[in-house]
């Protein structure tokens, strides 16, 4: 099982938004969740965790695209 950790520093809007996301990304291969304050990707192989993390990074850039334009 591969594991990464992506701590987003108390951002209360990327924590609100995998939230959202942890039932959506979620398959036979692994999953995204949010835990203490991180976004965890767990996946059964390193091609399935780079597929996570592709996911995530394109998630966290368009909510911090979006939060800019207020």
């Amino acid at each position: 099982m591969y594991r990464l950790e992506i701590d987003v520093g108390g951002d209360e809007l990327a924590i609100r938004v995998f939230k959202i996301l942890e039932g959506e990304v979620r398959f036979a291969r692994g999953r995204l969740y949010v835990a203490g304050g991180k976004i965890v990707a767990e996946a059964a192989d390193a091609s399935s965790l780079r597929s996570l993390l592709h996911t995530a990074m394109r998630a966290l850039y368009i909510a911090e695209e979006v939060a800019a334009l207020k």
